[in-house]
């Protein structure tokens, strides 16, 4: 299987000015960029954690990115280190499990 997160990741930053790393961070803490409405919807739950004695924690998430209709399945972990920056620290493979197309056809004028 072919990972997506490079092209999605291209993508986001050339036509959003946003990385796909802010979209899943963001999307852990269930928030989303007003920027991206219409055209992306994130959805993630988280499946489990570890705390380290320094204060850090690192959580891991699964989840579906939609991208202008294809969705895309993803597991990552993100940090959150003892002052509460937050990193993503690993992603998953991420994989297109669905695709919608639409089809913009457009009014026939009839001729005067």
């Amino acid at each position: 299987m072919h990972d997506a997160s490079e092209p999605i990741d291209s993508y986001l930053t050339s036509r959003f000015g946003i990385r796909l790393e802010r979209v899943l961070l963001d999307a852990s803490a269930g928030v989303a960029d007003p920027a991206l409405a219409g055209s992306v919807r994130t959805a993630c739950d988280p499946v489990g954690a570890f705390a380290y004695e320094d204060g850090g924690i690192s959580e891991l998430y699964q989840g579906v990115l939609t991208l202008e209709g294809v969705t895309y399945r993803y597991r990552c972990a993100v940090f959150t280190d003892a002052g509460g920056a937050r990193f993503l620290e690993d992603l998953g493979e991420i994989e297109a499990v669905r695709w919608e197309v639409g089809l913009v056809v457009p009014r026939h004028v009839a001729a005067s």
